[in-house]
């Protein structure tokens, strides 16, 4: 499933993709969304370090805190990110109980 998340800016898209890029060790850099303010919304990385990412608008900021806990409850995981100008595209892989129904 692909989600699309329009930006403030490339900037800003290219801050978003590379926050959810996939880990060497197949983990995702985020650790948790801290705050959401209008169209900004400031994440906290495993790392301790806290940024913030300006959206659009604040529906795509909340469109990001649903895509966040869609991915954590179904134990998807990020399979591509990518962006063209201000926006940005996430891809998950199907939820893992799914894969097993196929």
């Amino acid at each position: 499933m692909k989600y699309k998340f329009i930006c403030q800016d490339s900037y800003e898209a290219e801050k978003l993709t590379s926050i959810f890029a996939l880990q060497k060790d197949n983990t995702l850099f985020i650790s948790h969304i801290v705050k959401i303010i209008d169209n900004e919304v400031v994440v906290k990385l495993k790392d301790g370090s806290h940024h913030s990412i300006m959206f659009k608008d604040d529906l795509n900021s909340y469109k990001l805190e649903q895509f966040f806990k869609d991915l954590l409850s179904r134990n998807g995981q990020v399979t591509e990110t990518s962006y063209v100008g201000d926006v940005a595209f996430i891809s998950l892989s199907e939820p893992s109980d799914q894969k097993s129904k196929l």
